[in-house]
């Protein structure tokens, strides 16, 4: 029997999870199979990558993931690392935004929003009004800041649901379409009529909050695991330049001239790099995916002396509401939130900077992004002593912003496809942008592959 052909560009966790359930369907379905995964840069992970540093655990991206996406756990469970789990400490569970320069504990329950300082007394009032709330406007697509004020009220949109968006997706929640973003919202409206009402529908039907996870290693060992598994099937340092078709079959040129031949591609890389890619192939589905716009951040990790930091460490840390004007984002006490993030007397910080709020932080030099950094902490937590270690990482195109017309974009993308057999795109781009979406996306076109290949009978587990 012939070996299907197929290419997966990009070696990020959608590409490498997508590679992993199609080398295992076609495990269980005994079928031959080439398969090549390219990535351009010389390491495999995308923005999931863990290092150790000074004694320090350091993440360059997501640093956890929630424990209710399926699609994970299965995916855990088949490499074996479910015995390097680690769950977050119940401190996690506080967490808090900087409002007038003071922090402020979120409420996370009736009894936290009446003693909260996140909110005024009126504000407060208008939120407990959200199962009165009218519902949505017939035939428009709402921001997410529109759908908050209008459940919640425009003060805690504000404080609270802006600031988390800004934590999420590093957007604007004035620019983001709740309904593409967080469909979760958008459901649990329309199936109870009341966000509050949900939540005590869920907590009936014993769905309670989810559980923060990551590894003992960080969030690296995962990615680490899956291209140990692919093997020699991961090509680092090989970048795609073009995609044309031959015969029934794709051609890939790459750097240095050299050509693979497929049946199947998928591109599991951003929009904005897919476009360049299939622009003599498709300029309309090129410009399409041009449409999907990005936030860059940078992310400036801080290893302190626990004596050096004046202020308790003792949540998950903050977010920073728009108001307070500042590049600083939001701030992660890691070293609280996981075991074994920092030496014994030691405490680490991470930093996030830029977004929608200040583009231009992704362009300023390393030294300048540490300096601000330094100062929005100092600012905040009265940090005065030097870091006992530093390191950056910086994400030009972090987190794609599902603005408004995101769908219709991802719909048209779809159709155009449509136009050319054997090619496919997935990940954050278009399905989700939490580390959860980008395993679960890539799995499932692991699935829909191997039922064009294989039948159904052989699909990939789920």
């Amino acid at each position: 029997m012939t070996p299907q052909r197929v290419v997966v560009v990009g070696a990020g966790v959608t590409g490498l999870s997508l590679a992993h359930a199609l080398q295992e369907g076609a495990r269980v379905a005994g079928a031959p199979l080439s398969l090549t995964v390219l990535e351009a840069s010389p390491r495999i992970g995308g923005h999931a990558h863990s290092a150790r540093v000074d004694g320090f655990l350091i993440e360059a991206g997501p640093n956890g993931f929630l424990n209710r996406e399926p699609e994970v756990m299965a995916l855990i469970e088949s490499l074996g690392l479910g015995s390097r789990l680690v769950e977050a400490r119940p401190e996690a569970k506080r967490r808090f935004i900087l409002r007038g320069g003071r922090l402020c504990h979120v409420p996370d329950g009736p009894a936290t929003l009446l003693t909260t300082p996140a909110l005024s007394w009126r504000g407060k009032l208008r939120l407990m009004y959200e199962p009165f709330a009218p519902g949505p406007p017939a035939g428009v697509e709402e921001t997410i800041h529109e759908f908050a004020t209008r459940r919640i009220g425009a003060e805690a949109a504000e404080m609270l649901v802006d600031a988390a968006v800004s934590g999420i997706s590093a957007g604007d929640s004035r620019r983001l379409s709740v309904s593409a973003q967080f469909p979760m919202m958008t459901e649990m409206e329309r199936d109870h009529g009341s966000l509050v009402k949900a939540m005590f529908a869920r907590r009936s039907r014993g769905q309670g909050p989810s559980k923060l996870l990551s590894f003992d290693e960080g969030m690296g060992t995962l990615t680490g695991a899956l291209a140990a598994q692919l093997g020699d099937a991961v090509q680092t340092r090989t970048p795609v330049r073009t995609i044309e078709r031959a015969g029934s079959g794709w051609r890939l040129k790459v750097n240095g001239g050299d050509t693979l031949e497929a049946d199947h591609v998928v591109l599991a890389v951003a929009a904005r790099g897919t476009a360049p890619l299939v622009q003599d192939l498709d300029p309309v589905l090129a410009s399409t995916l041009h449409g999907v716009s990005y936030a860059g951040i940078a992310v400036v990790a801080l290893g302190y002396n626990v004596g050096d930091i004046p202020h308790a460490l003792d949540g998950y840390g903050y977010l920073v509401t728009r108001p307070e004007e500042m590049a600083t984002l939001g701030v992660v006490w890691e070293s609280s939130l996981f075991p074994g993030r920092a030496p014994a007397g030691r405490a680490l910080l991470r930093v996030m900077l830029g977004g929608s709020r200040r583009p231009d932080i992704v362009e300023t030099p390393d030294v300048g992004k540490v300096d601000v950094a330094r100062q929005e902490l100092s600012r905040v937590l009265g940090i005065r002593k030097p870091p006992r270690h530093v390191s950056v990482f910086t994400w030009p195109a972090a987190i794609a912003q599902y603005t408004i017309g995101h769908q219709e974009r991802r719909a048209a993308i779809t159709d155009r496809l449509r136009l050319h057999p054997g090619l496919a795109v997935c990940g954050t781009s278009y399905d989700g942008v939490s580390f959860n979406h980008a395993v679960k996306s890539g799995r499932l076109m692991a699935r829909q592959l191997a039922q064009r290949l294989w039948g159904d009978e052989h699909q990939p587990a789920a």
